[in-house]
């Protein structure tokens, strides 16, 4: 309860020295009072947010948000026809990152180049890029960026995805260890000694449901030393590297709850924080989840993850918000896209459980008092050496093809290798129809 009467008052507070901050920098008068923006939102707790802060930027700016819940397993296709169709749909839409590349090589989404060096529409104090975390995969694009994509900025990270390892800390005292696994062996052999199904305590849980299940194996595929592609776009997955990772992520699969193969993000979070597994790699905002009624809140911690000898190679991911080029209001869009990142609304919803890519909350003690994978040197351990999935705007199909066969793998109708050659196979003439 005290815990969660901080978390209150902290937010409280920062929604009010926010609104200060946001009205100080704007102008004055309110051009855009009655304009109504529309939102297309993955659904999410992340959405739900910032559903419950609009009404203070309409308060403020006049501007009416109204939001539409879009499924991640439908996002995709629903985006890119309505981009095709080149209706006014949305005037801001918060998406995958895995997705900004295809978006905006297609001339769906705009470059924001303009709004952010605009004093009318960006404050003084917004600090992009250097006050975030992975403009990067956000849509960022230097002039020389390796994936030829369009030099400009296309996003503004939205909301923060590295994955640090959770575990319970009471399960591993119990189990004789002392410290947590630094090694895929040791992850395996922490996961087996720790799995109690009769007691209802599983060793590991993940989220193995098709479409998310190459970005949770990736971590895997990387710490063994493989890659998707070479250098010249070649499919080099199925490796003996590759397919290493792959059994080490079925062995990992096994030792998880039944069902686990058709877990999403939630139901992995929910599997964790209600005490039925002793360890999950995922992303770091897990402990934002079923706080309430969760059994475990002071029982659990995170660690940087595993490595094999080489650098902690995990995913580097989150949501990124981007206005399409067919948006009817476009600017007052952006002020909503910059009211809800500044450094104050950052913080907020952060503690809501919708966090940031902003740096400065990674150093607040409200912050690091609701989330274990922001304490001690965590985040510069998992962020730095993480890295996203290829950012080419092919990336869409390439993780269908592959996740496809992951997920027979996974189910135990195929072995690994037959199904990172197949799947290798039909990327490599996928990639070659597309011009690599």
């Amino acid at each position: 309860m005290k815990n969660s009467l901080i978390f209150a008052a902290a937010f409280a507070a920062s929604v009010c020295a926010g609104s200060t901050a946001f009205a100080q920098d704007k102008p004055q008068d309110r051009p855009y009072d009655g304009v109504t923006i529309h939102v297309g939102t993955q659904s999410s707790q992340w959405a739900d947010v910032f559903k419950k802060m609009a009404p203070e930027f309409t308060k403020e700016t006049g501007i009416k948000v109204e939001f539409e819940d879009i499924s991640f397993d439908v996002m995709y296709e629903k985006l890119k026809t309505t981009f095709i169709g080149g209706a006014p749909t949305y005037d801001l839409v918060w998406y995958d990152t895995m997705w900004t590349p295809e978006f905006s090589k297609s001339g769906w989404i705009r470059d924001l180049t303009p709004y952010l060096s605009d004093p009318k529409l960006t404050p003084a104090n917004f600090g992009y890029p250097n006050a975030f975390y992975a403009t990067e995969i956000s849509g960022g694009y230097a002039k020389d960026n390796a994936w030829k994509l369009p030099a400009g900025t296309y996003g503004i990270p939205w909301i923060a995805g590295f994955n640090p390892l959770y575990y319970r800390t009471d399960l591993l005292k119990k189990a004789g260890f002392d410290k947590p696994p630094a090694t895929m062996d040791d992850l395996l052999k922490y996961a087996k000694a720790m799995n109690d199904p009769k007691d209802g305590v599983y060793g590991y849980v993940m989220s193995a449901k098709q479409p998310r299940i190459v970005y949770d194996w990736s971590g895997y595929l990387w710490t063994y030393g493989g890659d998707f592609f070479d250098k010249n776009f070649k499919p080099i997955f199925n490796s003996p590297q590759g397919v290493k990772a792959l059994e080490t992520y079925i062995a990992l699969g096994k030792l998880s709850p039944p069902g686990v193969g058709a877990y999403h993000i939630t139901e992995e979070w929910t599997s964790f924080m209600q005490g039925h597994a002793a360890m999950a790699w995922t992303f770091q905002d897990l402990a934002s989840v079923a706080r309430k009624d969760s059994k475990i809140i002071d029982k659990f911690e995170c660690a940087p993850p595993v490595s094999e000898g080489g650098p902690r190679v995990s995913l580097l991911a989150g949501i990124t918000a981007s206005i399409p080029t067919s948006a009817a209001n476009p600017q007052a869009a952006y002020l909503f896209a910059v009211w809800a990142q500044s450094a104050e609304r950052a913080k907020a919803a952060t503690l809501q459980g919708a966090m940031s890519w902003r740096k400065s909350i990674y150093n607040d003690p409200d912050v690091q008092a609701m989330y274990p994978s922001v304490r001690n040197d965590i985040p510069a351990k998992t962020i730095e050496t993480a890295r996203p999935v290829p950012l080419i705007p092919e990336w869409a199909a390439v993780d269908q093809i592959i996740g496809e066969q992951l997920s027979a793998a996974f189910a135990g109708t195929k072995t690994p290798k037959a199904a990172l050659d197949e799947a290798a196979t039909r990327v490599a003439s996928y990639m070659k129809d597309a011009g690599y």
